[in-house]
């Protein structure tokens, strides 16, 4: 099973251009089972100071792009991509963190997590038994943050950026004892890569992901670069790095 694992939808996504079942179908089309549904949660988007209506609004979306991909056949869980108001000493960079393995309660109980700093924010996905992974680091400001709390890095195959970061970024991961996971960030700005992480079959909401991630000493990823037609499968090995990288039909 594929699932890309950042995805958005134009109900709450201000950047993304398609809507919750539009998004699944090209999904589908494009070769994933189906996807980690992570929409922005920014303190921008709370234009009139009512974060717990926010919050509610945002849980919505979710549960209507789960009804949605449950009509065709696109399984879809629950994340979060929470951009954080607060910069990292001494770095100019924008700071975007995954959440896996909370539930919906979470983001009520939470309203205000974007003002909660790295650690923070860190402890108290934990205590919820979640993860947090960073978003597309090195990305134009997007600059890798302090690994102690993390447990994974993304690479993105968002194809207006300058590629992936996969190999550097492989290493760090490796390195950190992180996991290293993967994404589209689609917003139907260009075309549609084919990309993710090949999950069980058996993972069927975002608490077995975030198991999975968390407990996992090897991942494969599909992995779309900016010049290719089609993925190739990357299988990364926790405190070791990539151990294989090869096109389907290769041998």
């Amino acid at each position: 099973m594929l699932l890309d694992l950042h995805a958005h939808t134009a109900g709450i996504s201000k950047c993304c251009k398609i809507a919750a079942p539009e998004m699944l179908r090209v999904a589908l089309d494009a070769g994933m089972d189906g996807v980690v549904l992570c929409n922005h949660y920014q303190k921008s988007y709370v234009t009139d100071g009512d974060f717990d209506a926010f919050a509610r609004r945002y849980v919505a979306e979710y549960e209507y792009t789960k009804t949605a991909g449950e009509a065709i056949g696109a399984r879809v869980l629950f994340g979060i991509e929470v951009t954080t108001e607060w910069i990292p000493e001494g770095k100019d960079c924008s700071v975007h963190l995954l959440i896996y393995g909370v539930d919906t309660d979470f983001v009520l109980q939470h309203p205000r997590m974007f003002d909660y700093t790295q650690e923070q924010l860190y402890q108290t996905v934990r205590a919820a038994g979640g993860i947090l992974v960073q978003a597309h680091p090195w990305r134009k400001k997007d600059r890798l943050i302090d690994t102690r709390y993390l447990d994974g890095i993304e690479i993105s195959c968002h194809p207006l950026y300058e590629g992936t970061h996969l190999a550097p970024l492989a290493e760090i991961t490796a390195r950190e004892g992180l996991i290293l996971t993967c994404g589209g960030d689609f917003h139907n700005d260009t075309h549609r890569p084919t990309c993710g992480v090949y999950l069980p079959n058996g993972i069927e909401n975002t608490q077995l992901l975030a198991a999975y991630l968390r407990e996992t000493d090897t991942v494969t990823l599909a992995v779309q670069e900016v010049c290719e037609r089609r993925p190739h499968r990357v299988t990364f090995r926790r405190g070791v790095g990539i151990v294989s990288d090869e096109y389907e039909g290769e041998a």
